[in-house]
């Protein structure tokens, strides 16, 4: 698995975001965004517990200023994770 993985076919997330702002960056103040990265990595994988994704998630809402880039973000994430080399 790889993080193409988890880029691959946003989509959804994309319709929904360009309503509202730029679908390139990812926003942890909408429960909705964070909901689907959870769902993504989750999918990706599955044997990752899905409070242990939230937490990683949230410690890099916390860590760094909003909006993030959403490659960098999901790319930390993972990291943080341990599923992809840093």
């Amino acid at each position: 698995m790889s993080l193409t993985k988890v880029l691959d076919d946003w989509s959804d997330y994309d319709d929904r975001k360009q309503k509202q702002q730029d679908a390139r960056f990812f926003s942890c103040t909408e429960k909705w965004e964070v909901d689907y990265l959870v769902d993504k990595i989750h999918d990706a994988f599955g044997y990752l517990d899905r409070l242990a994704i939230r937490d990683a998630i949230t410690h890099f809402c916390y860590r760094s200023n909003a909006p993030h880039p959403r490659r960098i973000f999901v790319t930390s994430v993972l990291t943080r994770l341990g599923v992809i080399a840093p």
